[in-house]
């Protein structure tokens, strides 16, 4: 909800009809009316003069008309497909909606005949959805049902920070927390004390990538410890056998109720991890990791969360993700009040006319992409984000001569990404859509200004949940734009329509695509939008007045879309997709160990004799890819909850790790990998693991704008570039560093 005065934004609420973000709005949301009137935005086209690229170099930019813009970049994309070649167009996406997604990076994308559509989605978090398909075969985020919960056991998820949907977590947790005569213990497992760690009952500050091992002793607990949940898991035949720990169990003596592999697992992993096991692994007292097991087990309903502190490691990180979902299973918090959930589904009216397909895009459509998605390498990515860059710099599989990039900055926030500023420099032509001057954009030929979220029309939905409702939001203009602006569904459209004058087939994929409401981002919002609105009484103008459709609230069912139909211990999806060569992946497992949740070391990059500390970079509240760092809101506010200041980012240390090294708090230091290094300042704390530098990702911009150009450092810059090889989701946390005063 937003309150216009005299044509002017002046204050942002949240929306009172969503019963998923019950009204409220987190802090980023607020940002935006200080992006809206930043007057470091881009206001017009612009085009690079300056053929040099650099750092250093300046683009001498050149103000142009859209319809030049337009022009240039369609001519350009004219040329390479009529050489045969129109695989050499990458398009690359950041945040988007929906729409943005559907109408851009596919239908534009297929259309002119490039498979090269790449998504941010492996630098957030697909580890997270993986635990999701392994266990009941549904690969996307969780509903966590934090308002009805008794028990949150937080794996690597600073929920109250990053862990989506942000506004629907904000606003579901402290209604469990405050407005219940029983209010749900909180305990939180990261070697950083984060602000959701700050807020709840115990932290357990976990050795780093070990988050698995401690799912997996708390398993074994409460299995010998009888405590599973017999309704949901089953149970032996003779009801007076145990799980003993190091003895097997005949399968033929237990009887799966809605889950399938319980006594599979226990033989192949889990009868040999106990808690003391898993405390040599995690640092954490064998006494706890017992305590805790049978609180979790006793205190229904209880729920585990998982992010990416636990999953966004290679090899072992997706198998954190599954036995921290497991434990779900094992308590019976799955599809039940209070418990783990998948959120209601929202739908979106199909587009309207089918994509086009000539020739060249048929063919261009076949060739391999860059991100070697579809590969033996990485079985079931969808995307393989920062492999692109790695690719672009070899020619592999062949030369990328034009890239378009739309909110996305990929060379400030995957890691290495320094990697990404030598990719860019040597693709021929390079396209920007974004609101300002970025890192990437320094490396543009053409840059595009966009609209902010209050200037257009778009729809989306929350990705996860936090209670039993979705919906879907309309984004709608509450001002006129203020500068020479368009959506990316407007230059999608613009593009789209250019080209069609040289290709029947693109012309025939854009012309109707905004159905009988026009070929405009309104007209496009409103028909796929349309199951949404057209069952309101008042229609298309009740949507618009209540901007939002909520969808709910979720039905609870034991159904699960597993091979088996249930709950699995024992994946089937791992298993048929392991038919290739274990070899290539970073998996340690070997048989029927790599369909269970099991343990495998973290693998880490540097030498620990060299590099003997790990870097941790987390995400706060405020963070948008970097995309707030340009608000002065946001920068006051940066690390304010914690350490009370902002403008700037720290490298905190344990005070005991600190002394050993002789560096004061407030002290410049150096922290270096065997990627690079950067200059920091120390921050002294009791709340980190003192094998541990933790430095918080979104500052370091060296672009961007005078509000955030210069603040800090960027932890990406020194982060090795290591993948996850079943998602395709780049490793944050396993680089290892080593500190010195600066």
């Amino acid at each position: 909800m937003v309150r216009v005065v005299n044509g002017k934004a002046v204050r942002i609420e949240g929306n009172p009809n969503s019963k998923w973000t019950q009204g409220k709005l987190c802090p980023r949301g607020r940002l935006n009316l200080q992006i809206l009137y930043d007057p470091d935005r881009v206001k017009k086209p612009l085009k690079r003069t300056n053929p040099k690229k650099g750092r250093d170099e300046d683009p001498k930019w050149m103000e142009i008309s859209w319809e030049e813009a337009i022009a240039t970049i369609a001519t350009k994309m004219k040329e390479l497909r009529d050489k045969g070649t129109p695989e050499r167009f990458a398009l690359f996406r950041g945040r988007y909606t929906p729409l943005d997604a559907d109408i851009f990076y596919g239908r534009l994308a297929k259309a002119y005949g490039s498979p090269n559509s790449i998504s941010h989605s492996a630098l957030c978090s697909e580890t997270d959805k993986s635990g999701n398909w392994y266990a009941r075969g549904s690969y996307g985020y969780s509903a966590y049902d934090y308002e009805d919960t008794n028990y949150i056991l937080a794996f690597g998820t600073p929920f109250l920070e990053s862990q989506r949907p942000t506004t629907a977590t904000l606003a579901s947790y402290p209604k469990g927390r405050r407005g219940r005569a029983v209010r749900p213990r909180t305990v939180v497992v990261d070697p950083r004390l984060s602000v959701t760690a700050a807020k709840a009952d115990e932290w357990i500050p976990v050795n780093p990538g070990t988050d698995g091992a401690l799912a997996l002793g708390i398993a074994h607990e409460i299995l010998t410890a009888g405590l599973w949940d017999r309704k949901f898991v089953g149970d032996f035949k003779d009801k007076a056998k145990k799980f003993v720990t190091g003895q097997t169990v005949a399968e033929e003596d237990w009887v799966d109720a809605y889950t399938l592999g319980l006594a599979k697992w226990w033989n192949l992993f889990l009868k040999d991890f106990s808690p003391k096991e898993a405390a040599v692994k995690t640092g954490v007292p064998e006494a706890t990791i017992k305590r805790i097991a049978q609180e979790f087990a006793t205190t229904k309903p209880a729920v585990t969360t998982r992010g990416r502190g636990a999953g966004a490691w290679p090899g072992n990180g997706t198998y954190n993700i599954y036995a921290i979902y497991a434990l779900n299973g094992l308590v019976g918090s799955v599809d039940v009040k209070g418990g783990i959930n998948n959120a209601p589904s929202v739908s979106f009216a199909p587009e309207p006319i089918e994509i086009a397909l000539d020739d060249a895009a048929t063919a261009g459509g076949k060739k391999p992409r860059i991100d070697e998605k579809g590969t033996i390498k990485y079985p079931y990515a969808d995307v393989i984000t920062n492999n692109a860059a790695d690719n672009i710099l070899k020619d592999f599989p062949y030369p990328i001569e034009i890239a378009l990039g739309f909110w996305n900055n990929f060379a400030f926030s995957a890691p290495g990404s320094k990697r990404w500023e030598e990719a860019l420099k040597k693709i021929p032509f390079v396209i920007h859509h974004t609101t300002h001057i970025s890192e990437w954009s320094v490396y543009s030929d053409i840059v595009l200004p966009a609209k902010t979220y209050m200037e257009k029309w778009s729809a989306g939905g929350p990705a996860g949940g936090s209670n039993l409702y979705a919906g879907v939001t309309l984004f709608q203009p509450v001002i006129e734009p203020l500068y020479d602006t368009k959506s990316e569904v407007e230059l999608a459209i613009l593009l789209g329509k250019k080209l069609g004058e040289s290709y029947p087939s693109i012309k025939k994929s854009f012309d109707g695509i905004g159905g009988a409401f026009g070929d405009t981002a309104e007209g496009y919002t409103k028909v796929r939008t349309q199951n949404s609105w057209k069952n309101l009484t008042g229609g298309w103008d009740e949507f618009k007045e209540k901007g939002t459709v909520n969808v709910g609230p979720y039905s609870f069912k034991w159904e699960f879309a597993t091979p088996s139909k249930k709950f699995e211990f024992y994946s089937g999806n791992l298993k048929k997709l392991f038919d290739a060569n274990l070899a290539t992946y970073y998996i340690k497992a070997k048989g029927d160990l790599v369909y269970v949740p099991h343990y495998e070391e973290p693998t880490f990059i540097g030498d620990a004799s060299k590099f003997p500390l790990s870097l941790i970079t987390y995400k706060n509240q405020l963070s948008q890819e970097g995309r707030s760092a340009n608000s002065p809101w946001a920068q006051e506010m940066y690390l304010n909850p914690l350490y009370g200041t902002g403008w700037t980012n720290f490298a905190e240390l344990n005070t005991e790790t600190a002394k050993k090294y002789g560096i004061a708090d407030g002290e410049a230091i150096n922290v270096e990998s065997e990627v690079g290094k950067i200059k920091v300042t120390a921050k002294l704390s009791e709340g980190i693991h003192p094998g541990v530098v933790a430095i918080c990702y979104g500052q370091g911009h060296w672009s961007y704008g005078k509000w955030a150009k210069d603040k800090g450092s960027n932890p990406n810059e020194i982060t090795g570039v290591m993948y996850e090889h079943i998602t395709g989701m780049s490793a944050y946390f396993n680089t290892r560093v080593n500190i010195s005063k600066a």
